[in-house]
């Protein structure tokens, strides 16, 4: 996946892995239905962190089955345009052990509704692409 996008007003301070902070300026989720319920779907949440490092990732603190990946950060990038690409393929391998060669949804947010806080953010030219 490949997408463009810039964090005008972050979430600084927030603890994204806890209940309480997992909230992300930008994000972009991609997901494999892998069963007949949606919690028991895959996913990836792609984000635009802004407490944490560039390749960090852990489970999302509400279910086992989606992983957090930081691709961004605004501690170098604050209301900076920046282009990301990461290897879906790959990180669904790695982090689910899961093969896949199609994807169920995507899904683009800017979310804060356990922080409280307010964020601004902007997206453009998502992407997926073999290389």
């Amino acid at each position: 996946i490949n997408i463009t996008w810039k964090v005008e007003k972050d979430l600084s301070g927030i603890i994204e892995n806890s209940k309480k902070g997992h909230d992300f300026a930008a994000r972009v989720f991609v997901v494999k239905k892998t069963g007949k319920t949606a919690l028991s779907n895959r996913a990836v949440n792609y984000v635009f962190s802004s407490n944490n490092s560039i390749n960090e990732s852990w489970r999302s603190p509400y279910t086992k089955k989606s992983i957090d990946y930081v691709l961004s950060t605004t501690k170098d990038n604050l209301n900076k345009w920046v282009t990301v690409k990461a290897n879906v393929k790959d990180h669904f391998k790695k982090l689910h052990s899961l093969d896949l060669n199609e994807l169920s949804g995507i899904a683009i947010m800017t979310d804060t509704d356990n922080s409280k806080l307010k964020a601004i953010s902007y997206y453009q030219n998502i992407y997926f692409s073999s290389e």
